[in-house]
């Protein structure tokens, strides 16, 4: 794996006083598998994680399952929109286009 590229996200945000607010940084876990060729995240909390991997296909194919863990009381329609951009993006960023 290796990175294509990357998105920025515009706004701004007071770094400082979101942490402030928080109480300091959440703890996060980000693990990166090059012999699995997969990639998982978590918060210790266990509201919010996922994994990504890729698995060989033919040729020209692979096949990349992502999963999502998200609260049970997460906006469905919210995490199912950012879910689906998220795809596009991988898709287009595979497709070359």
């Amino acid at each position: 794996m290796r990175l294509e590229d990357s998105i920025a996200v515009e706004g701004e945000l007071d770094v400082d006083a979101d942490l402030a607010e928080r109480e300091g940084a959440p703890d996060a876990g980000f693990m990166a598998d090059r012999t699995t060729r997969s990639i998982t995240w978590s918060r210790p909390d266990r509201d919010y994680g996922g994994s990504i991997a890729i698995s060989e296909g033919t040729t020209n194919t692979s096949a990349v399952t992502v999963r999502l863990h998200t609260r049970d009381d997460a906006d469905v329609a919210a995490v199912t929109h950012v879910f689906d951009e998220a795809v596009s993006s991988i898709r287009r960023m595979l497709s070359g286009r």
